[in-house]
Parts: structure tokens; sequence; C-alpha cells
């Protein structure tokens, strides 16, 4: 049987989601609203050439393809990383 992918993902789900594909090993909903707002190549924003987040209620939501095609394009994103710290 084929996954289905939504065609929308929030800050919400979207963690979730990369974790279910392989494409990071952890990642939590504020670790990904981080990213969105330090990483420069996110491509979600207002501004010319990047896509618009889509309003559901107060919750932006985030075009699935272009998501994931984010997280496959990048060097792994997500979590703090080991303790290397003893």
């Amino acid at each position: 049987m084929t996954r289905t992918l939504p065609p929308f993902v929030t800050f919400t789900t979207g963690p979730q989601l990369l974790i279910d594909e392989g494409l990071v090993e952890s990642i939590t909903p504020d670790g990904l609203r981080y990213i969105a707002r330090k990483d420069d190549t996110w491509p979600f924003g207002d501004e010319p050439g990047k896509h618009p987040y889509v309003m559901v209620g107060n919750a932006r939501t985030m075009e699935t393809g272009v998501f994931l095609a984010f997280f496959k394009a990048g060097p792994p994103r997500g979590g703090r990383g080991p303790n290397t710290k003893s």
C-alpha cells in the first residue's frame, strides 16, 4: 500500500513527517520554527521568490512537496546533535 502524503503541513505536523520520512532523526516544532527564522534558504515566506504560507485558521501551512524537497536537498537537520561533553 502506498502512503499518501498530506497536501500541506504545519510547524506542528511537519516535524513528525520529517522523522517518518527518515530525513531527520529528531526535530521539534520549535526546532522547525528556528530553521524557518534563521535559514536564509527557507523556501516559505512573503518575500519575492518564496512560496507563500497558506493560512488555515491561525496556522501557517506549507506545501508538503516543497517542504520535503528543502530537507532532502540540504544537510541533515533537526536535533541538537550528540552530547560532546562528558
